[in-house]
């Protein structure tokens, strides 16, 4: 979650807190004035406090920590205690501001339908409640349609943020996707140039330098002194520079250790999470693995922004004399049972056409790890 949203969502969860709040300020206030008690007085209190429980607990933050991965459940918790707290003192009427605060955490975790139902059937319950309370016709209208926009006003901003917030996700994914893209294309071209530099070293520079050698070489032997001194120093001077040549060609034919700063460009400054890269490139990877790797962790960055709802995200990329490893973990919700999407699959199938494998590793809670090799192909036979 990018800090705008974070902040937003923090506030979201202050202001129903304070709202809760409010509620409970009313009761008291009523019975010490001497007006209309809940009754029972501690049924509705347990109910209130259980109502609040499951509110708190419905944050990332603090279900993590209590290690609970079913936030519907919270909100059904919140759905039943908050009816159960309303219809216990209908008379007193602030009580249904619980409605407003279950309509605005429904839209946060359910869709357009099920936040639609919510809204629905509590507004129904604050119908109910009112006319069970004695209330006249025209108090029952008002209050139906007070509460009812009111819930449907919370549903509607909570719901526009998250749809806010799916966009800023969509688009971070479709910036990964670019500047990957952008980073191998880099990559890709800066090889080529390389490669076509050495070319032309080889094939101008080198075999003009190796004419002029035999050149001198026949001149050394027929050349008298005391021009044969400068002849031997010249061929000599020739030998150097071509070994020289022959040395920058092979040093342009080496692969580049280009992986980290590709890396780097494609996970720095990711708005939606936080990203730790380490990269240990002990020896430099060909273009296939190389785009192996940087098409693994593009996808891993994917699904963590789009999937697992998670914070941090940890990738370690080793090259070494044995291959390249990837190991990424994030700490977002994990899942019982990974069932691979088209891109976990390509992403499998690209390391095992590199005769390597992808692994996988989640738990609901615990997060979601993907564990990639590509090895180094073994000498031919």
């Amino acid at each position: 979650m990018d800090p705008a949203s974070s902040t937003v969502t923090r506030l979201g969860q202050g202001t129903g807190l304070l709202a809760c709040g409010a509620v409970a300020v009313s009761v008291l206030v009523s019975g010490a004035s001497g007006g209309t008690t809940p009754s029972p007085a501690w049924a509705w209190w347990l109910a209130y406090l259980v109502f609040v429980a499951a509110f708190l607990l419905a944050d990332d933050d603090v279900s993590r920590g209590a290690r609970l991965d079913a936030p519907r459940l919270l909100l059904a918790v919140q759905l039943v205690a908050g009816a159960v707290a309303w219809m216990l003192s209908a008379e007193i009427g602030w009580t249904s501001i619980l409605f407003v605060v279950s309509a605005a955490t429904a839209a946060y975790l359910l869709g357009p339908r099920g936040t639609a139902l919510v809204v629905v059937g509590q507004t129904l319950l604050v119908t109910l409640g009112l006319v069970l309370a004695g209330q006249g016709a025209g108090y029952v209208l008002l209050g139906t349609a007070a509460y009812g926009t009111f819930q449907a006003f919370a549903a509607l901003v909570v719901w526009s943020q998250r749809l806010e917030a799916d966009a800023r996700a969509e688009l971070a994914v479709a910036h990964a996707e670019l500047r990957a893209t952008s980073a191998l294309l880099e990559a890709s071209t800066r090889d080529a140039e390389r490669l076509r530099i050495s070319r032309e070293l080889h094939d101008v520079v080198g075999h003009q330098l190796t004419a002029l050698t035999l050149e001198l070489e026949v001149a050394a032997h027929r050349a008298a002194p005391p021009a044969t001194e400068h002849v031997d120093r010249a061929r000599g001077i020739a030998r150097d520079l071509l070994a020289d040549v022959r040395s920058v060609v092979g040093r342009l034919r080496e692969p580049d250790r280009a992986l980290e700063p590709t890396l780097r460009a494609l996970v720095d400054g990711f708005p939606h999470l936080r990203v730790t890269l380490r990269v240990d490139e002990r020896v430099p990877l060909d273009p296939e693995r190389t785009v192996a790797v940087v098409r693994c962790v593009q996808e891993v960055l994917t699904n963590t922004v789009r999937h697992a709802g998670a914070r941090t995200l940890d990738v370690a990329v080793t090259s070494g004399a044995d291959g390249a490893t990837v190991d990424a973990r994030d700490d977002g919700e994990g899942v019982a049972q990974v069932v691979p999407g088209h891109g976990l699959t390509g992403m499998t199938e690209r390391f095992e056409r590199l005769g390597g494998q992808v692994r996988f590793d989640s738990a609901p809670g615990g997060g979601f790890r993907v564990e990639a090799r590509a090895p180094v192909p073994g000498p031919a036979t």
